[in-house]
């Protein structure tokens, strides 16, 4: 261990009360503070109280103060003292095991001349003290420094009553001074860093408003403290009396034992491994606990959260005591036998779930670290947190599992239990994207689907593979009702779904996506890199309602028009000759008589023939007119007056007609058909 550089400072008469000889530079206004707590601490020196300590913190430079005062009988005026303070920084006083040590080092100065107005000391304090604790630090055994009835009436006093600025009652400014001193030196660094007091008040001492934290006076002056003006402007002052303070609790008993040894034992280590206070109100909390640690191991988890949420009812504090029995480190502490799954269990469902964070704790990144490392622990908290009713803790716990599980941890939390799955689903809808969830559903996937359905936070994206996990593991039976309840990227899902697997649709499904023909559309022209296989079943759903689609134009037909007149698939090439004529007679752009001219001819030699079959027709029979009942049966006559009917509606040049037919006798064919649809004579008159 390092030395400790440990600063001073010298107090005493010199023509006046003041500072004599300083290591550091104090500030104007802590000096001042300084210079009033190194005189007497009353108007005059009592027996018994010749010399005393004082220790006090300065919280704005992050010092603490332990003084002795010794009366100056040497001087030449009455009530002449000397001051030896030793200036800490606050940090390092959680090196020093035992604060007590630091008494060895206070030197009384012997004046070497006096003249009744100043005097001259031997010895230096002008330089500061370096300190080794492990050179001073002899351990007595523990039979040497049995606990006393002044350690424990503190003990009691201060932390089991909450007796704030203690007045105790002392023959001698040394009567309380060990047991003072092992009192402050059990505290923790925050806490003993921040504690006040003085082993030989001759009046009220304190500072910044209020008393020392405990005081010993002679018992003469008591009553002259407690009515005192400081006394009176700050809460009441606390008088000890040592038959008021005894108790038997257990925590009190380990909290003195422990004081009574210099360097503290294990009880110590615990308190300060726990203990994130700075108030003395704090301690019987964090030694209550400890207590129980040390006598009783087998606590229950339950019982556990109770008694610190009890203890630290608020979030903020308690923090590295909860931290250390519940977070993620635990072990290195406290020894507690609750493996991670129990304790996230518990923490999940616990009705104290108000005193801890789950910030604090990482709850849900434990929780995703468990799920991600140990499946089979996963799956019990898993289980038993969809048993249970959860508090906000457990909501970040199973958020953080829910995070890390994937389909493989899916399907084995479920193997035994299927139920918990439509649960899963609605907590993690992406597991939808799992085909293989979908199958061990089983007759379940009604279930399985509304649990799914019933989520408000899907993109897109996800519905899309989700209707593509539904369709590879065979579940077709719900689709109609995703695309009813999801449209358009249900039904990118499917043609996905057709174009990576390339296997064809049931006709269920096929019927299905006719009512979201724009969707299809949609789909198939959002890329021109769809498989032939795919736009073959998107001209299969769609081409029946060639009505719906004339706003995406012929383009995208033809060219797959042309693809399967190369590949010599006359079947689909006629299938889709027949849409784009239809989409031709109603004037879909961008050039309808060019379409027409493609494929007219061919379709009415296909009708001529009698070799157009009924799939392909019903592209056509909504679009061209019908004829008397007895006649309708004649499908070229209705092609012809169809061609008529859209050169009169949407007013083409009737000289294009040469471009849509180049057979003169169908032409002729046309001509006459043109006689009986209305308008078609004013045309004729036309043509030449």
């Amino acid at each position: 261990m390092k030395d400790i550089l440990i600063n001073q400072s010298l107090h005493g008469y010199s023509e006046g009360h003041r500072l004599i000889e300083s290591s550091i530079t104090i500030p104007d206004e802590i000096a001042r503070l300084m210079l009033r707590m190194s005189d007497l601490s009353g108007g005059s020196v009592f027996p018994g109280f010749e010399e005393y300590l004082t220790g006090y913190p300065i919280p704005s430079l992050n010092l603490y103060v332990f003084a002795k005062t010794w009366y100056a009988a040497e001087m030449p005026r009455p009530g002449c003292v000397w001051t030896h303070s030793l200036i800490l920084e606050t940090k390092a006083m959680e090196a020093i095991p035992s604060l007590e040590q630091l008494t060895k080092l206070f030197i009384r100065p012997k004046a070497t001349k006096s003249t009744g107005k100043s005097a001259r000391v031997s010895g230096s304090y002008a330089s500061s003290v370096r300190f080794d604790p492990e050179a001073l630090n002899v351990q007595p055994a523990i039979t040497e420094t049995p606990p006393n009835a002044s350690l424990s009436a503190l003990v009691n006093a201060l932390y089991n009553l909450n007796r704030r600025n203690l007045l105790v009652p002392a023959p001698s400014s040394t009567s309380f001074e060990s047991s003072l001193m092992r009192l402050w030196s059990q505290q923790w660094p925050t806490l003993r860093s921040n504690f006040s007091f003085c082993t030989g008040a001759l009046s009220s001492r304190g500072f910044a408003g209020r008393p020392f934290d405990v005081q010993c006076a002679p018992p003469q002056l008591i009553r002259e403290i407690t009515t005192s003006a400081l006394a009176k402007q700050s809460q009441e002052m606390s008088v000890l009396v040592k038959d008021e303070f005894a108790s038997d609790e257990n925590w009190t008993e380990c909290t003195v034992f422990d004081a009574a040894l210099p360097n503290g034992g294990q009880f110590r280590s615990l308190l300060w491994s726990l203990a994130d206070g700075n108030r003395i109100e704090d301690f019987k909390s964090f030694a209550g606990l400890v207590a129980q640690f040390l006598s009783d191991s087998s606590i229950s988890l339950q019982d556990l959260f109770k008694r610190v949420a009890n203890c630290f009812p608020d979030k903020s504090s308690g923090v590295v005591l909860k931290r250390n029995l519940f977070g993620e480190d635990r072990s290195k502490i406290v020894k507690l036998d609750f493996s991670e799954w129990e304790l996230l269990s518990e923490i999940s469902i616990s009705e104290a779930y108000n005193a801890f964070d789950s910030t604090s704790l990482k709850l849900r990144s434990r929780a995703y670290q468990l799920c991600a490392n140990s499946h089979d622990d996963a799956k019990q908290l898993i289980s038993k947190l969809f048993r249970e009713s959860l508090n906000p803790l457990g909501e970040d716990v199973l958020a953080g599992l829910l995070e890390a599980i994937n389909p493989e941890i899916a399907k084995r939390i479920t193997a035994q239990q299927p139920r918990f799955l439509p649960t899963l689903f609605r907590a993690k809808p992406e597991l939808g994207t799992s085909a293989e969830l979908w199958v061990a559903a089983g007759d379940h996937v009604r279930e399985l689907f509304e649990s799914l359905a019933s989520s408000e936070r899907l993109s897109q994206e996800l519905i899309a593979k989700i209707t593509e996990a539904i369709l590879s593991s065979g579940a077709e039976i719900l689709v109609k009702r995703a695309l009813d309840k999801w449209g358009q990227p249900c039904v990118f899902g499917v043609l996905n779904y057709v174009a990576d697997s390339g296997k064809e649709l049931s006709e269920r499904v096929m019927g299905a996506l006719t009512f979201h023909v724009q969707s299809v559309m949609e789909w198939l022209t959002a890329s021109t890199e769809r498989p032939d296989f795919a736009k073959i079943t998107c001209f299969h759903i769609v081409a029946p309602f060639s009505y719906q689609i004339r706003d995406f134009g012929t383009d995208v037909w033809l060219r797959e028009y042309e693809e399967l007149r190369k590949q010599a698939n006359y079947s689909e090439a006629n299938y889709l000759a027949a849409l784009l004529l239809a989409l031709g007679l109603q004037n879909t752009p961008p050039i309808p008589i060019k379409v027409i001219g493609l494929c007219f001819q061919h379709i009415h030699q296909l009708a001529l023939d009698d070799k157009m079959p009924d799939s392909n027709w019903i592209i056509l029979d909504p679009i061209v007119p019908h004829l008397l009942w007895r006649h309708d049966w004649d499908k070229c006559e209705r092609l012809r007056r169809g061609l008529i009917e859209a050169f009169v509606k949407f007013r083409w040049p009737f000289e294009h007609l040469h471009e849509c037919i180049k057979n003169d006798d169908l032409l002729v064919r046309v001509l006459r058909s043109a006689k009986s649809v209305e308008g078609g004579s004013a045309l004729l008159s036309k043509f030449s």
